[in-house]
C-alpha cells in the first residue's frame, strides 16, 4: 500500500502542476483579452479559446481534487446520524456508486476522445486537435477511478479492522 500511496502522491503533484499551468494560461489569456478590448482594439479570438479550454481542464481536475479531499458539496444529513459499522457500510456503498458512475463517464469520455481522433476535428481558431480537449474527460475520470479505488480499498480494510476488533 505504501507504493500506491507514493504513486498517488506523485500523480497529485502532476495534477496540481497541470492545474497551475491551466490557471496561469487562463488568467493570462483573459488579461490579454481585456487589455486588447480596452486599448488595442484588435481581433484576438484565440484568447477566448485558450481561456475556455484552460478553464475546462481546471474545472474537471478540480472535481477530482474535491472528491479526494472531501471538499465537494454533499448531502450528509443521513450519514451523520449513522454510527459505527453501519456508517462505514453506507460509506462503502456510496463509494461503489461513485466508482460505477466514474467508470461509465470514463467509458463515454474515452469513446468521445477516440471519435475525435478519428475525425481529426480541430478547434476553430487555434487549430488544436479537439481530441486534446476531450482528453480532459479521460484524464479526469481515469484519475478519479484510480484514486477513488484506493480510497474504497482503504475503507474496506478499515471496516474489516473494526469488525475484527468487535
Amino acid at each position: 500500500m505504501k507504493g500506491i500511496k507514493k504513486l498517488l502522491s506523485y500523480v497529485t503533484k502532476v495534477e496540481y502542476a497541470i492545474m497551475i499551468i491551466a490557471f496561469i494560461a487562463m488568467v493570462a489569456a483573459y488579461f490579454v483579452a481585456v487589455i486588447n478590448r480596452n486599448f488595442i482594439k484588435a481581433s484576438m479570438p484565440w484568447t477566448e479559446e485558450v481561456a475556455m479550454y484552460s478553464m475546462i481542464y481546471m474545472a474537471l481536475l478540480g472535481t477530482e481534487v474535491g472528491l479526494r479531499d472531501g471538499t465537494q458539496v454533499a448531502v450528509t444529513a443521513i450519514i451523520e446520524k449513522l454510527h459505527g459499522v453501519t456508517k462505514k457500510v453506507v460509506s462503502i456503498v456510496e463509494q461503489i456508486v461513485l466508482e460505477v458512475f466514474t467508470a461509465v463517464m470514463l467509458k463515454a469520455g474515452t469513446a468521445l476522445f477516440l471519435k475525435q481522433i478519428q475525425t481529426g476535428q480541430t478547434t476553430p481558431v487555434l487549430k488544436i486537435p479537439m481530441s486534446a480537449m476531450y482528453f480532459s474527460l479521460v484524464l479526469t475520470f481515469g484519475l478519479i477511478l484510480l484514486i477513488q479505488t484506493v480510497i474504497l480499498v482503504e475503507k474496506i480494510i478499515d471496516l474489516k479492522n473494526k469488525e475484527a476488533e468487535a
